[in-house]
């Protein structure tokens, strides 16, 4: 199942509470992105924060892993956790010809 992340760092944190965290942020990452847990990761374009898109067995696995992320563990970001199913917009198009 593939779920959508979207991580922003919570209003009012100074990006000097957010610094600290960024090496052990950026591992933990590569460690979901090694075992193909993370598919894709960008930045928001403001740097306001992340939107990974994730491999997992349900939104609730999916969830307890992006806990464990040291931004997320500090209550720094806020995500939100978008299961996705394929698109079937494109049946009705056809559907007309």
């Amino acid at each position: 199942m593939q779920i959508l992340v979207i991580a922003r760092v919570k209003l009012g944190i100074p990006v000097e509470q957010v610094l600290p965290f960024v090496s052990a942020e950026a591992a933990q990452a590569w460690q979901f992105y090694a075992s193909e847990q993370i598919r894709q990761m960008h930045y928001i374009a403001d740097m306001s924060g992340a939107v990974m898109l994730w491999e997992g067995e349900s939104v609730e696995s999916v969830t307890h892993e992006v806990q464990k992320l040291p931004l997320v563990k500090e209550g720094i970001l806020a995500c939100e956790i978008l299961p996705l199913k394929p698109y079937t917009g494109y049946e009705s198009l056809f559907a007309q010809s």
